[in-house]
């Protein structure tokens, strides 16, 4: 199984879910608070971050923390 990483990124105009679609698939945005939720593959997280950091509409890029360790469920 592939492990992916969600990143949470914030823009400042909403044009730049376009561009952002353009770089990976967007799971989740929202227009008004101006954030997307991207998931992309373990491996590929600094190829992707480096290409949403060039667009010029892109403010701000994190990992959710959601898959951390600590906030994991046991079962």
């Amino acid at each position: 199984m592939v492990k992916r990483k969600s990143l949470i990124v914030y823009f400042r105009n909403p044009k730049a879910l376009k561009k952002i679609a353009d770089v990976t698939e967007v799971t989740y945005y929202t227009k008004k608070k101006k954030y997307a939720v991207v998931y992309v593959n373990e491996d590929q997280v600094e190829a992707v971050t480096k290409r949403l950091q060039e667009i010029s509409l892109v403010r701000k890029i994190e990992e959710s923390l959601f898959e951390t360790e600590g906030y994991q469920l046991e079962l």
